[in-house]
């Protein structure tokens, strides 16, 4: 183990103790506790776990400052590529794709609904993946495959090889998620990650106002030899291979392989996400895990809380462009700069929910108020007649209808802050991604053509399922809070037993569950 000396330059400059006395006091009073962390069992953490250095809050500030410049534009990027791609067609969609493709009734929902089935078919084999090998490697080889892919999708003329390549192109997309959320529980503390992550979700309302230029532009380009729409997908392929090089590039398989860190810094590293008790990376199955992943209620709770968000918001943004066009009554070229609100309104609302949930440490309670603009943006679509007079009202209460797409982010948060142990959360993020994608797969369905232009029925449907989230948001605090009540009461009974031997989060790296481990906390 690669323990820090207290005359180190790095102890002195950066390490929260006293005096070099006190330091190794503190060290001789837990030195039969220290026996125990020989146990380490997280691959990556070996040889880099030191449960004796405290970090200052200067240092982790510090700490955190370089691991934003070095890894939040690489989670950042990553997801921008994605969702560029999945809007490629949406915009399409109004720029003359339809006819050029031969596209007829349910063809253009079919696309998005097997983009959805690659990604579920993804998913168990990409969570083995990125529990087994680099994340280096997998994410930048997936950006990299779909780039090809895009441009390929931009030359097919013929639906039926769009619907297969929009297949692959959801099948290779399945590592994106698992790779965001591998790489945030290896890099960033519990406290941090709802900013990360209403950081990095929000490259998706990003691309939409992003797709929605690209698109209002190449919608001038009329009678070339190459049609609008192709530019955008050849455009966005572009900016996919060049982010694939990137994260090949500077994204280092995990904090202990980072070049651009010391081997103190490494350390420092590791510790500072010791209190998370999820480790960093076990390559071992563990058949005791994966049964508890099944078996766990909270399991259940994740899948239908992205199953209920998903068959909302994806028919939602699937179905914008038509939406604003057919239902509010406004032209082609207006839906374009219509739709770059829509990026803005994602960018806010991911940001807000990030920072509401770091206020109030209220995940769940958070998720349910911004269900309500929803609730009253559907209602308004659904009673307020399209006129001259009124498209522009409910343009306003489709902008609004945007807030609870940020619950899905925070479902994210819901997940990666309270799994636990390698193998369960390999399991856990397959099957909460394979709801997500499930849903988003469905959810186009709901917009039956035959219920064009105003998708009555589609939006009664919508008021169900939020409904059935708001519910489930309270089943699953409900569930935690009972964890914690009973993990709480076992730490304090062992803290007053054990005294100044006691030792916080000592079992962080055995590769624990988060039911195996007692000092896991749930956040709610």
């Amino acid at each position: 183990m690669a323990a820090l000396a207290p005359s180190d330059s790095l102890v002195k400059d950066d390490v929260d103790v006293k005096t070099e006395q006190a330091h190794i006091e503190h060290l001789d009073i837990r030195q039969n506790d220290l026996a125990g962390l020989k146990n380490v069992k997280d691959q990556e953490a070996a040889g880099y776990v030191d449960p004796t250095v405290l970090i200052s809050d200067a240092n982790n500030i510090r700490l955190r400052r370089k691991i934003h410049r070095r890894i939040l534009p690489i989670l950042c990027l990553g997801y921008l590529c994605q969702a560029l791609d999945k809007g490629t067609l949406t915009s399409s969609s109004i720029m003359g794709w339809l006819e050029d493709v031969g596209a007829k009734g349910q063809d253009f929902s079919l696309t998005t609904t097997l983009l959805w089935c690659g990604i579920i078919i993804g998913e168990p084999v990409a969570n083995q993946l990125v529990r087994r090998l680099s994340l280096r490697y997998i994410l930048s080889g997936g950006i990299f495959i779909w780039s090809a892919l895009i441009i390929g999708l931009g030359f097919s003329f013929n639906i039926h090889a769009v619907f297969g390549v929009r297949f692959l192109l959801g099948f290779t997309e399945s590592v994106v998620g698992p790779c965001m959320l591998a790489l945030m529980v290896q890099w960033y503390r519990i406290e941090e990650q709802p900013f990360v992550t209403s950081i990095w979700q929000a490259m998706l309302g990003t691309a939409t106002g992003i797709s929605a230029l690209f698109a209002y532009g190449f919608y001038h380009i009329q009678n070339g030899k190459i049609h609008s729409w192709q530019w955008l997908h050849i455009t966005v392929a572009l900016i996919s291979f060049v982010c694939s090089i990137i994260v090949f590039l500077f994204l280092p398989s995990s904090p202990t392989k980072a070049r651009w860190a010391t081997e103190e810094e490494k350390i420092l590293f590791v510790e500072r996400v010791r209190a998370n008790n999820q480790g960093l990376k076990q390559k071992h199955w563990n058949t005791a895990q994966a049964r508890e992943a099944f078996t766990d209620p909270f399991t259940l709770c994740l899948f239908a809380l992205c199953v209920f968000n998903t068959l909302v918001v994806g028919g939602i943004s699937t179905f914008s462009g038509l939406l604003i066009t057919k239902a509010f009554g406004f032209s082609n070229l207006d839906a374009q700069l219509l739709s770059i609100p829509i990026g803005a309104m994602g960018v806010i609302t991911f940001l807000t929910m990030g920072f509401c949930i770091r206020k109030t440490d209220q995940t769940c309670y958070t998720m349910i108020a911004f269900t309500i603009p929803n609730i009253v943006g559907t209602v308004v679509l659904l009673t307020v007649a399209p006129t001259s007079k009124t498209k522009g009202g409910l343009v306003v209460a489709f902008y609004v209808m945007q807030f609870f797409g940020a619950c899905y982010p925070a479902t994210l948060m819901l997940l990666a802050r309270n799994s636990a142990g390698q193998t369960k959360k390999s399991i856990t993020y397959a099957v909460t991604f394979i709801g997500w994608a499930g849903g988003n797969a469905i959810s186009t369905q709901i917009f039956q053509s035959k219920w064009s232009p105003r998708y009555f029925n589609a939006l009664y449907i919508h008021l169900a399922l939020y409904g059935g989230f708001i519910i489930t948001a309270l089943l699953t605090r409900m569930l935690l809070a009972r964890r914690n009540k009973k993990n709480i009461q076992g730490i304090e009974a062992r803290k007053a037993a054990e005294g100044e031997c006691y030792l916080e989060n000592a079992r962080a790296f055995e590769d624990l569950t988060d039911r195996q481990n007692p000092d896991f906390i749930y956040s709610l």
